[in-house]
């Protein structure tokens, strides 16, 4: 997923907010959540602490906070710069600390870290996301991309990425990052990188990076809806009515990761620019060893946050869907918990499910509470 995508900033999700509308409400007869504070901006992400308090990166004011029982705000850090310039995202919380991602883009090339914060104190606990895909470039054996033009069209198709300057026809993985949302588990970070396409782990102690599994990509038949949408989303491009009825794989573009059965993990993918306006959204599980991916559930409508009850039970923000669902442990289908505004992400406390809403005008933080895992 490029920068320019979904999950890199507050100018694209406003785009896509004009693609479709979202449900702003719960259906009639169904239960909604309980508000716990609003004026948020853009909390693409959320976690609960040992102390009570539920930690939001406030993602489009690049900055970190925390939320009491009462629904007060505390802002703990923000980044200087822009948006375009600079990004903190991804929260998670272990042993009294708090873990965050915060990327610079304003050099020649882009540096992202983990940042922990205990007591106040700040310490930078990985190297460099962005030098590790540049090493390694985790998904360059993956193709994505329209994998069968041929003709007059793959000629239109390759004058087309010429023009817009991003690749669309049967191309390999390139090299980007943009680590997105991070899990903390026995001394190992792992984080959901949605440009590498790819889930990483790092040391806390040494802060060294390796690469857990590289996602599988969706492929779908390109539809003249998925044109016109993507056109919208490129300020009108056009292009080339060709690739309607052609096949196209998605970019995964994974979005969140938690530690879950078995030691497993469990990844929730986007779908790349598509996935805004289809469903093309999946949990999936990685075997401990990393050596099997298996898909839990699909057919979700922008995944970007999930998490794993105390009886395995899957929570998944499905911020294009407007809903928050659940896939029970051992079954392949999610089905809607409650409905919400454009839900970013879900973290869990007891029998609460909290949820960061609102993410394409006012957000909020929202709580869902009486649940028995």
């Amino acid at each position: 997923m490029r920068k320019s995508t979904l999950a890199a900033g507050a100018s694209v999700l406003a785009l896509a907010a004009t693609l479709l509308t979202v449900p702003a409400h719960a259906a009639d007869g169904d239960r909604e959540p309980e508000v716990v504070t609003g004026g948020l901006i853009g909390p693409l992400t959320v976690a609960v602490g040992d102390s009570g308090n539920v930690y939001v990166t406030q993602t489009f004011a690049n900055t970190l906070s925390a939320i009491d029982g009462s629904g007060a705000v505390t802002n703990l850090h923000t980044l200087d710069g822009s948006p375009e310039t600079a990004e903190l995202v991804g929260v998670a919380t272990s042993g009294g600390a708090t873990y965050h991602i915060e990327s610079d883009f304003s050099g020649e090339v882009p540096t992202s870290h983990i940042v922990r914060t205990e007591n106040g104190e700040r310490t930078v606990v990985s190297d460099d996301l962005w030098a590790h895909e540049i090493a390694n470039n985790p998904d360059r054996s993956q193709r994505y991309g329209i994998t069968n033009a041929r003709g007059s069209c793959l000629d239109q198709l390759t004058a087309f990425e010429e023009t817009a300057g991003f690749p669309i026809v049967n191309y390999r993985g390139i090299v980007e990052s943009h680590a997105y949302q991070l899990e903390v588990h026995d001394g190992t970070i792992y984080v959901a990188d949605a440009a590498a396409n790819a889930v990483l782990k790092v040391d806390e102690a040494t802060g060294a990076i390796s690469t857990v599994a590289v996602l599988p990509g969706k492929t779908i038949k390109f539809t003249a809806e998925l044109e016109a949408a993507l056109e919208g989303q490129l300020g009108g491009m056009d292009i080339p009515d060709c690739i309607v009825g052609k096949r196209f794989t998605a970019e995964p573009v994974p979005t969140d990761v938690q530690v879950g059965w078995l030691g497993g993990l469990y990844v929730s993918t986007l779908g790349g620019s598509a996935g805004e306006v289809l469903p093309l959204s999946s949990v999936y599980w990685i075997s401990p060893d990393s050596k099997y991916t298996f898909e839990v559930a699909g057919d979700m409508h922008g995944a970007t946050g999930l998490e794993v009850t105390p009886d395995g039970t899957v929570l998944v923000a499905e911020m294009f869907g407007g809903k928050v669902s659940a896939i029970p442990h051992g079954e392949n289908t999610a089905t809607t918990l409650f409905a919400a505004d454009s839900p970013a992400d879900v973290a869990v406390d007891g029998g609460t499910v909290y949820a960061t809403t609102g993410i394409f005008g006012e957000g909020a933080l929202v709580k869902y509470a009486g649940l028995g895992w």
